[in-house]
């Protein structure tokens, strides 16, 4: 699929989170794609750093799957821009991957019910990262 056209603001619904299944998207596309659907990009990584303390050793992500869901839901509170793309997703998750199975399906369940976002999110995953058995009408692949 095209970046132009992907019609990422027309979300429906728009309250929810939506998933973009692109492999190998590079600085420039992200920065193109934002500009086209006047989005935010915001790197997951970089949000989970800046809430990290330097002197914290071990990050036990998977003890604070509640704390991460709220940092989603934050990062799409009181933006500019009408459409989020949240980028550098895929350590959070490769990171549960590590963890029973449990956790990580758990994490998507929630995340996929989570309502009530003030911006349109899109969280920018790979393929083979993706859930199973997200709603396929909010989804859209790029090639």
């Amino acid at each position: 699929m095209i970046i132009n056209d992907l019609r990422l603001r027309e979300a429906r619904p728009s309250d929810r989170p939506h998933l973009l299944l692109w492999d190998t998207p590079n600085d420039l596309e992200l920065k193109q794609l934002a500009l086209y659907e006047n989005a935010e990009c915001i790197s997951y990584r970089d949000n989970l750093i800046s809430r990290t303390p330097a002197t914290r050793r071990f990050l036990k992500l998977h003890l604070h799957l509640a704390r991460e869901l709220e940092e989603i839901t934050k990062m799409c509170m009181n933006r500019s821009k009408p459409v989020v793309l949240l980028k550098d997703f895929d350590c959070l998750i490769t990171y549960l991957r590590t963890e029973p199975e449990a956790k990580l399906t758990f994490f998507w369940k929630n995340l996929e019910t989570t309502r009530h976002l003030e911006s349109v999110l899109w969280i920018i995953l790979p393929r083979k990262l993706a859930p199973t058995d997200w709603d396929e009408r909010r989804i859209k692949y790029i090639d």
